[in-house]
Parts: C-alpha cells; structure tokens; sequence
C-alpha cells in the first residue's frame, strides 16, 4: 500500500516593498523548478501552489519618520499571516517563498495563531546574518525587512509604535522562544536589544568557535520546554551564505555559512520533526553580475528548502528502485 504524502503549500511572496532593491519579486517562480518537485516528491512530499501575494497597491500610502510602503506592507503581510495559519490547520507545511524578509510579519504571525489554537507557543529560529530587530524608532533605512523581530517579541512591544495597517499585529513570542543562527552585520542599537533582552544568538564567530553539530545541537536543548522541543517557525534569509555561495541578495555579507553548512541545519531540524513553517526569502535574481552569480544563488536556493525536508548533500533516495539488470 502506497504511503500517504505529507504536504507542502508553496505561499508566493513576490514581494519588494520591505526594503529598496526590485527584484525580490521574481524569485518565488525561479526557484520552483522541476529538481525541487522531483526531489520532494521523492522524499515523500506533494508540493502545490497554496496562495500568492503581491505587494498590496494603495492610493495613499503612510509614511512615519523614514518608514516607507507601510500601510501596503501592513495588507500583504495580514494576507500572508491567514494563509500560512490555514495551510497549517489543514495538514500542510507552509513554504513561503520571497519576497524579502518583511513577508515574515505575517508568516510567523500566522505559525503562533495556528499553533495558539493548539494552545502551544512556537520557537522561532531567525537564520540571517542580519538581526533584524530595529524597531520603527530605531531604524536607520526606514526598510521594514530590517524590523521584523520587533513586531513578534512581547518585550519590545513598549518599543514599537502602533503603524497604520499593522493594526492586526499582535506579539506571538517571548524573547526566549527566539535564536539566531549566523549573525554577522548587526546595528548597534540591535546589539543593545539583544544583549537587553538576553535573546540566544550565534554569531558566525560561535560557529567557527562551536562547529555547526554543536551549535544546533544548542539550539534544540534550548527551545525545549518540559523535555519536548517547541513547534518551529524557521525563518531563513538566503544572505546567511556567504556571498560566493548566494552573490544575488540586497545585502551580501563576507564571512558567512557555506551550503553544506546550512543544509545541515536544514537536515537536523527536519529530523526533529518539529518545523511548522518555513520562509526562504530575499533571493534578488535582478542584483546578478552574470547568469553563473544567479544559476549559484537559486541552486542554494532550491537545496536550502529541500534540505528542511529531509535532502542530504549525498542526495535522495527513491522510495522504490530497481537496479536494471543487462
């Protein structure tokens, strides 16, 4: 008897207004190719089209201080935010492709909804080699996808500012449900928060320091509540690479995960049976230098996701073969 397929629904966030390169927007379509399907297929897992979202036109947009695309960001995010919550209570696991990182308001919003009604909290891990914890006061760019973290974390809610649009946006974890994994280029007022906060961060020093194994064998002792391991929201940015692994991204950074590295998160995660959701974003085909930049970006791209399902660098095994014989 065939075994049931587990589900995947793809959540298209073709995305730009979180921050101030085009381009984001076209990634969702390049990175769903016929060697993702397949090699989900074969792990098990029949992916479809769930939604998709677009940024939100509006005909007078809000602006507060350097804020911008606010009440537009506000829309698609609250969009983004009921689908990843439906795709969850159906039996699915939620993919969101971006899109830049702003689209995380809504999907990591929605993760905690669906989860709260199940009466859990969620762990959010945040893969990045930015912080992203600039709250609307903070920011020095006025792009919402450097903020994200400051509309989940209940004790920065003081901190933030109540934005038109962003009426729906309601804090889903504490501080201690959040660890991130790769941070390299931090503000200093987002050092300040961190350390004010006590938020668990590995930073590409701690990785060099520890190697990947320990670091995430870290990770899970430290979202585990009462001898179980929380439901995860993984959230990764595809700039945690570094730049020759991912060069088509708004802000590359030296000194990051090589591939084998982060698919190794992606497999140990996976075999945790616990993540919830996914977000692979801010993947820019439009910053290429020449196809070879952009053909390297998506491959780790594709093997990113792949790997949260199970895909080890070895590759994956059909579910039944036989060897031709001559």
């Amino acid at each position: 008897m065939p075994q049931e397929k587990n589900r995947i629904a793809f959540i298209n966030a073709k995305m730009n207004n979180g921050q101030g390169k085009k381009g984001t927007e076209l990634a969702p379509q390049l990175i769903k190719q016929e060697f993702l399907y397949t090699n989900l297929y074969n792990l098990n897992y029949e992916a479809t089209d769930y939604a998709e979202y677009s940024d939100v036109p509006v005909e007078e947009e809000t602006i507060f201080l350097k804020n911008k695309n606010i009440l537009s960001l506000g829309k698609t995010t609250y969009n983004i935010c009921n689908a990843v919550c439906s795709a969850i209570e159906e039996g699915c696991t939620p993919v969101i492709l971006g899109g830049d990182h702003s689209l995380a308001i809504g999907s990591v919003h929605g993760t905690a909804k669906a989860m709260a009604k199940q009466s859990s909290e969620i762990g959010l891990l945040w893969i990045d080699a930015h912080a992203d914890i600039n709250t609307p006061l903070t920011t020095l760019t006025g792009n919402i996808h450097g903020q994200c973290i400051s509309f989940f974390v209940h004790e920065l809610d003081e901190y933030v500012p109540k934005l038109r649009g962003f009426e729906w946006v309601k804090s889903c974890i504490p501080a201690k449900n959040l660890v991130y994994i790769g941070l390299r280029d931090l503000d200093p007022l987002e050092t300040i928060l961190i350390k004010k906060l006590n938020i668990k961060a590995f930073c590409m020093s701690d990785i060099q320091r520890l190697g990947i194994h320990q670091v995430m064998k870290e990770v899970v002792e430290y979202l585990t509540r009462d001898n179980e391991l929380l439901p995860l929201h993984v959230s990764c940015d595809i700039d945690v690479l570094d730049p020759w692994f991912a060069p088509c991204t708004g802000t590359p950074v030296l000194g990051g995960l090589n591939l084998p590295e982060l698919m190794y998160i992606g497999n140990f995660l996976h075999e945790t049976g616990k993540i919830k959701t996914l977000d692979l974003v801010e993947v820019n085909p439009m910053l290429k230098s020449n196809d070879s930049e952009l053909d390297r970006t998506i491959f780790c791209a594709i093997r990113t996701v792949l790997s949260f399902f199970g895909y080890k660098t070895m590759g994956t095994l059909m579910p039944v073969y036989n060897i031709p014989k001559p």
